[in-house]
């Protein structure tokens, strides 16, 4: 080391404390630029900006650290682009040279310093803006010291990813250098080959390898644990269940999910017991991904469990098609048998192992095939009944990836109105395409949160279906239901966000979405996205929770006769008493 750099060192031991003369030591190892780092903290702050809904400290740590990168990069990208074709046309006088070259060396001095403080800060605002979404949609709060931990899982992810990242532009040196020595091209054509050839290769990567063996694994994953065995979960005895010693599908076959559905909810006995009054056996009919080799044969299966047990003599039958792994909400289940008297059917098939996150990703047609599979099935046994017999009402539930599932039987709303008897959709998600139809063409002057279409007719779209208890109104039969909720990210994500501020976002909030949230191109589109990580992040009633509102949208769509404030606080009371042993999965 020379002198000179020593007498420097020294020097700056001397004028600044150990930690600041650390901080910029660790700047200069890691090569940071100070555009870089402004960038870093500009999106690092908007992540902390309120989104729909609040975020335990550490994944608003590993949201921050990802924005901490972002934004370096983009600065860097602004920077070089400025450098190389803005500033050749600017002229300085020596006067504004010098200020410049001052503000360029005070800035170098302080910058990292007020990054690690504006990072910091950001994490005590999270505090506020968290506590403040919290309270707005139920949720529990956290306690402020857990908040300090935010900066410094930020800060890993930043340097993690910063490393992948710079081994990726040593590739593309690399790349470029072999080509203008071994070739002799010239460097800019180089530098760009090198560019194309490391993008490409990286999706090549990223499209041919990484998914394909990240999604092979997750279904290698999921298959094993779709034949784990649940405790307290055993064959059901009544043959009104599948899986039962009387069905045609093995209980084996049913996969996790399927085998915790045939043996969950009452049984008549305890129904009666419940209801007060005598209540039937309900049916509950499944066929799981390993009882047929498609779709259709698992829609078979289930129509021959409809006329094993003969369901034409129930008062309605109910179509769920499932979410991922083959789950139907217990709550949901529960719900339509206690609304009911246990006088129903319920069907359901499974058509994947992945867990809804990964199916939303990969299975979206699988998902709308085997929906269409099983309604068409069902309406068609229906419709195949003697005239003269008695036809049980046919309806449709879907939650989340259920109701894209459901839509995917029917064109449009003529479609639904001909084949069943009432649908109830909840958190529709946003490449739902009926759903997505009809809140673009809604009633002029309604919002996209809660909008009317056609004076409510056909359809309705309702926050909280407890607003049907006094009255519908004039709403023709069948009587099609979506509940949405202003929180819910799964309703409200789409790659439009990154540069179209949405109408939702234009309107007064809705239930439970934080005022102070705005619109920012880009930032709107991964703070949302980031909410999909945490999409049950609230409490009942709000995020992509809808246990509380099945109650009152089933009875709403079935036509209950009575339905009011008092028949409603009685059967919630009953769905919770209910629930008490039953876990939701």
């Amino acid at each position: 080391m020379s002198r000179q750099a020593i007498s420097a060192r020294d020097t700056r031991q001397v004028l600044y404390p150990r930690w600041f003369v650390a901080l910029h030591g660790l700047t200069n190892r890691w090569k940071l630029r100070d555009s870089g780092l402004i960038g870093a903290a500009v999106l690092a702050w908007i992540s902390f900006m309120p989104s729909l809904l609040p975020r335990v400290w550490y994944f608003q740590g590993l949201i921050t650290g990802i924005a901490l990168f972002t934004g370096y990069v983009l600065a860097i990208i602004i920077r070089s682009i400025h450098l190389r074709y803005v500033a050749p046309q600017i002229t300085l006088t020596d006067s504004w040279r010098r200020i410049g070259d001052s503000l360029i060396y005070w800035s170098h001095k302080l910058i990292p310093f007020l990054v690690i403080v504006y990072v910091v800060i950001g994490s005590i605002s999270a505090v506020r803006w968290h506590d403040q979404s919290a309270a707005l949609v139920d949720a529990s709060t956290q306690s402020w010291l857990l908040y300090l931990g935010i900066p410094v899982i930020a800060l890993a992810v930043f340097f993690v990813i910063l490393t992948i990242g710079r081994e990726v532009v040593w590739l593309v040196a690399w790349v470029s250098r072999f080509l203008q020595r071994r070739l002799r091209v010239p460097r800019p054509a180089a530098r760009f080959v090198g560019i194309v050839a490391v993008v490409i290769l990286a999706l090549g990567l990223g499209q041919g390898v990484v998914l394909r063996v990240f999604f092979e694994g997750a279904n290698m994953l999921f298959s094993a644990q779709n034949d784990n065995a649940i405790d307290g979960v055993t064959e059901p005895a009544e043959s009104e269940r599948s899986g039962s010693p009387d069905s045609v599908v093995d209980f084996e076959d049913l996969g996790m999910q399927g085998r915790r559905f045939v043996d969950g909810g009452l049984r008549a006995d305890e129904l009666s017991m419940l209801l007060g009054e005598e209540a039937k056996e309900p049916i509950r009919l499944y066929s799981g991904i390993e009882s047929a080799s498609d779709d259709d044969g698992r829609a078979s299966l289930v129509v021959d469990e409809l006329n094993r047990t003969r369901a034409w003599e129930r008062e309605s039958v109910a179509i769920v098609p499932t979410t991922g792994t083959g789950w139907i909400n217990p709550n949901a289940a529960q719900a339509i048998e206690l609304l009911g008297a246990g006088d129903t059917a319920i069907v359901g098939t499974q058509y994947s192992f992945l867990p809804s996150w990964i199916s939303f990703l990969a299975d979206q047609d699988k998902a709308r095939a085997a929906g269409s599979a099983l309604v068409s099935a069902v309406a068609a046994w229906r419709d195949s009944l003697p005239a003269d017999a008695h036809k049980p009402k046919l309806y449709v539930y879907g939650e989340s990836l259920g109701t894209l599932a459901g839509e995917g039987a029917f064109s449009g709303l003529r479609d639904i109105r001909s084949t069943v008897d009432g649908v109830l959709w909840m958190g529709p998600p946003n490449s739902s395409t009926i759903w997505n139809s009809l809140v673009s063409r809604r009633d002029p002057g309604t919002t996209e949160v809660e909008p009317t279409y056609a004076d409510g007719l056909l359809v309705r779209f309702s926050e909280n279906p407890a607003e049907f208890r006094e009255g519908v109104g004039e709403w023709l039969s069948p009587r099609i239901l979506y509940v949405q909720h202003a929180t819910d990210p799964v309703v409200w994500w789409n790659s439009d966000l990154l540069f179209e501020r949405p109408d939702w976002l234009e309107e007064e909030p809705g239930e439970g979405r934080h005022p102070d949230m705005t619109y920012l191109p880009i930032g709107t589109f991964w703070q949302v996205t980031a909410d999909l990580g945490n999409a049950v992040g609230g409490g009942q009633g709000y995020g992509h929770l809808y246990d509380n509102e099945i109650i009152d949208g089933w009875a709403t769509i079935t036509e209950r006769p009575g339905w009011g404030e008092e028949a409603a606080e009685r059967f919630q009371r009953l769905h919770n008493e209910a629930m008490e042993s039953q876990p939701r999965g």
